[in-house]
């Protein structure tokens, strides 16, 4: 469809307005009235530019989500032939950099912790399509980690065990349990975590290698 230079702009503001109440409010608690009636738009204007709220959700998730691995791609800058234990500390800095940061990201940050503490239906539909390249991308250097005679079990039990690591931190920052997240998050805060994380992992990547199945 092509729209006139007033659409596009609505169509633009309407995100940038969404971006702002749904990081704040998270995807329940936000009402299309009050994203048009912000955006000084006609309450129709959501369903027509986007096809209502669910797809305008979908839209303003989707560029969070672009500019979270935009400013903290997975590969770290490093060359696809750098050492794997490398490559899985870029993974993990860009994980954990993407749920902890909000500083940076702004609200694309808020709103993908918003989507951790709360999810929906909406995004579940299309996370899968989003997270599925990370996930092979880290299933591979794990694989690689483990050596060629790695079992699909270990590499799937590894998997769950560095991603779940980095998960954690967002939950538990989420509920200001940990005296680590009793104040603001530093980004040198976040550094350690992504070298703790990365030796625990390596340690236990290298420990399954030497098991004796």
């Amino acid at each position: 469809m092509a729209y006139r230079k007033d659409g596009i702009d609505t169509h633009d503001k309407l995100l940038e307005v969404a971006s702002i109440v749904f990081a704040e409010k998270g995807y329940r608690d936000t009402t299309v009235a009050e994203i048009c009636r912000l955006s000084h738009s006609n309450v129709a204007a959501v369903n027509y530019h986007f096809g209502g709220k669910d797809k305008l959700y979908e839209q303003v998730w989707r560029n969070a989500f672009a500019e979270a691995i935009r400013v903290y791609p997975p590969d770290g800058g490093l060359e696809p032939d750098a050492p794997p234990s490398e490559r899985l500390h870029a993974l993990i800095y860009s994980l954990l950099h993407r749920i902890l940061d909000d500083g940076r990201l702004g609200y694309a940050g808020k709103i993908l912790l918003q989507e951790m503490a709360d999810p929906t239906e909406v995004i579940r539909r299309i996370l899968q399509n989003l997270i599925r390249p990370l996930r092979q991308r880290t299933r591979g250097i794990i694989k690689e980690l483990l050596g060629p005679d790695a079992i699909d079990k270990n590499i799937d039990f590894c998997l769950m065990s560095v991603i779940h690591q980095c998960l954690a931190m967002g939950f538990l920052r989420e509920q200001m349990h940990p005296p680590m997240f009793k104040t603001k998050v530093t980004e040198e805060r976040i550094d350690d975590l992504v070298d703790h994380i990365t030796r625990f992992s390596l340690a236990g990547i290298a420990a399954t290698r030497e098991e004796k199945l």
